[in-house]
């Protein structure tokens, strides 16, 4: 019963053994007084200092232990802060981070959507321009080859002029003489 006491209270073993043996030599010196009468007044001897050794000694260890666990208490408190604040510093810029990048990504996406739309724009713009250019082209194409028929036409009737005003020209073809053209009427319609 006394080393199931001893451990719960959580004494160390040398302490423990050294409680049992006291007892026991205590219950022994009991017995043998229960079995003698009173013992001379030489004889006794008082056994306390012992107990009170003991039980300065486990103070003192007690004491000690205390002092550690409360300094490893305090050390392991103090790491436990530093690590919660570094987490908390490491959070925070995580979220920063994430804030910046939310709207740089917001941004580009409104860059990229004006970007789509102005493209879109120029490509409508550079499709009317090319039908604006084949239209041109075209009427280019028409003009120079209504050009080309004028100034064939107009050679043609050059060189029919000329043929006429050598024939007119020359006595000797059969025509007129020059300045003999004479109006005989005039017909208005």
């Amino acid at each position: 019963a006394l080393g199931t006491v001893l451990d719960a209270a959580a004494f160390p073993s040398s302490d423990q053994k050294k409680l049992i043996a006291f007892v026991q030599s205590k219950q022994g010196d009991q017995d043998e007084d229960l079995e003698l009468s009173a013992p001379a007044a030489a004889t006794y001897k008082t056994h306390s200092g012992g107990i009170v050794e003991v039980l300065e000694d486990m103070k003192e260890k007690a004491e000690t232990e205390l002092a550690d666990m409360r300094k490893a208490e305090i050390n392991t408190k103090h790491n436990y802060e530093m690590l919660k604040q570094s987490l908390e510093d490491q959070v925070a810029a995580d979220t920063k981070d994430m804030d910046d990048e939310k709207a740089a990504k917001a941004a580009s996406e409104e860059a990229k959507a004006t970007a789509e739309s102005e493209l879109e724009m120029t490509n409508k713009d550079l499709a009317k321009s090319k039908e604006e250019l084949e239209t041109a082209h075209s009427t280019c194409m028409q003009v120079a080859a209504d050009h080309e028929e004028t100034v064939a036409s107009r050679t043609a009737e050059l060189k029919v002029i000329m043929e006429a005003k050598k024939i007119l020209e020359d006595p000797s073809s059969g025509g007129a003489p020059s300045g003999c053209f004479l109006q005989m009427a005039a017909a208005t319609r």
